[in-house]
């Protein structure tokens, strides 16, 4: 460093999706942020996402939220709840505090549980959370848009935070509906704004991903889910903290800006260092550090103000995740993809089996996630979280014919025959791959065509032995996530709703496999 300069440390996660223990081979940040070294020159920033995932986010969730009926927003919920209880300070809340996090960022997946449970997350955390585009219109989230930290050396560092606005079209409606979601990029020329002249360095942490390639300036996504090429280019910002692409780019100037994207699950962190020169120029290096490789090590200290303990939290959770619940005949395994959609699979079809026994629907569709892994013969409740991983509801519709034959045409574009062999499209690909855009049904007798061209591969279409007709009415399972026309599924937000369970998919197949 020369004379006159001066620097500031970012460490910088995103997308930890419920990984706080450390287990064998995955890496949990109780262990990794024992490495978070700091001195008064280091920010430590999340980019969201840390709520959902694994057995943990389920497990807090259920067990110290809706097991109290914290969760339920109905009148009859509402009743049950114990007068006065005062709930511990959120376990991922209390990790995040022994991390010494100073700011975080929303997800899309942090409002998968709804608003009252997110603002007991927030509430919990000493790290301020920042987010100028979505804001809750009864203003019950404590979140602010920007703020500047003073380092010890005399750098101001604005920073403000912004999330996918694609959430809108993904969550639930009744949480939707108490949100106020801007685009990323209006808020960030509103904040940058504001900013100016009034710091050294400007820092945004952004929940959402390159819509180009960083290395190329190939076009990845236009659908507007992605915004971190477009935020660069907007004159005033220094650094891009990116997220939830689940990428790895250790860093690279990208548009007069600097940009970086850690991955996901704590496989990797990011370690960025600016550094501000006497005329006020800066320049970035960054590097990804393995989130796996910290040795093993007596659990983190926690403040003392921190009850209930992490330690029984934790064996709590080991328990619950080894519980037995089922015993199927045989293991249900999952195939290659490419084979899956060409042939089916067993785990898909389950899935289906367990929606239309808990709906009563005629019809049900389901998908895999990019991470799902089949189910052993004896069935843990982790089990069933390896096989399902999301937190999706499921939804019951009127579906008619035209639509659900639309719907199959979207899923059909899944695989393309090139050079004579079945290829996953790279659209699904590219700029992470997208798995989960493949469904799988039951109730229905088709067949799907790839080698024809895109919105002709429906080639058989039957219910009861008969053709469906374009008028035809039926009552169809999907989840929340398709309903609100995740991954490109417009065609089901037409369809009545006509009954949605707040019941996690997962938590119904611990029940349906607890009753074997």
């Amino acid at each position: 460093m020369k004379t006159g300069e001066k620097n500031v440390r970012i460490l910088y996660t995103s997308d930890i999706h419920g990984r706080l223990f450390a287990r064998p081979g995955e890496a949990g940040l109780d262990e990794t942020g024992r490495e978070f070294r700091r001195d008064g020159n280091t920010l430590i920033f999340d980019g969201g996402d840390l709520l959902q995932g694994g057995t943990a986010g389920t497990f807090f969730a259920r067990e110290i939220w809706a097991g109290e009926g914290m969760g339920d927003e109905t009148e009859r919920g509402k009743a049950a709840r114990p007068p006065g209880r005062e709930l511990p300070p959120h376990p991922a809340a209390q990790v995040m505090n022994g991390c010494g996090y100073d700011a975080v960022t929303l997800g899309n997946h942090d409002f998968n549980y709804g608003l009252p449970y997110l603002t007991y997350y927030l509430t919990s955390l000493n790290a301020v959370c920042l987010c100028a585009n979505i804001h809750s219109r009864a203003g019950i989230l404590p979140v602010e848009e920007s703020r500047i930290f003073t380092l010890e050396n005399g750098l101001r560092i604005g920073v403000f935070g912004l999330c996918t606005d694609a959430l809108a079209g993904w969550e639930r409606e009744e949480t939707i509906r108490q949100l106020c979601i801007e685009k990323p990029l209006a808020a960030a020329r509103r904040v940058l704004g504001g900013l100016r002249g009034r710091c050294d360095v400007t820092v945004c942490i952004y929940h959402g991903g390159f819509e180009e390639d960083p290395a190329t300036g190939e076009v990845l996504d236009d659908s507007g889910e992605n915004a971190a090429c477009e935020l660069c280019r907007e004159p005033g910002l220094d650094l891009l903290l990116t997220g939830h692409q689940h990428l790895r780019e250790p860093g690279r100037p990208l548009y007069g800006s600097y940009a970086v994207q850690p991955g996901c699950f704590l496989g990797c962190y990011a370690e960025v260092t600016g550094t501000v020169g006497m005329a006020g120029e800066i320049r970035f290096a960054s590097r990804l550090k393995d989130g796996t490789a910290v040795e093993a090590a007596p659990p983190m200290p926690l403040p003392a103000d921190s009850p209930p303990a992490l330690s029984s939290l934790r064996q709590a959770l080991e328990n619950w995740e080894s519980r037995r619940i089922g015993t199927l005949p045989a293991p249900i395994p999952i195939q290659d993809r490419v084979y899956m959609a060409l042939h089916g699979s067993a785990l898909a079809d389950f899935i289906n089996q367990v929606q239309m026994a808990v709906t009563g629907a005629q019809i049900s569709a389901t998908y895999l996630s990019n991470t799902a892994l089949g189910l052993p013969a004896e069935v843990r409740v982790a089990d069933v979280f390896l096989a399902y991983t999301s937190a999706n509801t499921l939804c019951t519709v009127r579906c008619s014919g035209a639509v659900l034959r639309s719907a199959l045409e979207w899923t059909a574009e899944f695989l393309n025959v090139e050079s004579g062999s079945f290829r996953i499209d790279r659209r699904f690909l590219r700029p992470k791959p997208r798995y989960f855009h493949y469904d799988f049904y039951a109730g229905i007798d088709y067949r799907l065509d790839f080698s024809r061209e895109p919105g002709s591969r429906v080639v058989r279409l039957r219910y009861g032995g008969r053709d469906i007709l374009p008028e035809d009415s039926f009552t169809l399972c999907i989840t929340n996530y398709r309903r609100a026309g995740g991954d490109g599924y417009g065609m089901f937000r037409a369809c009545e709703l006509l009954e949605a369970d707040p019941v996690p998919v997962a938590e119904h197949i611990i029940g349906y496999l607890s009753a074997l």
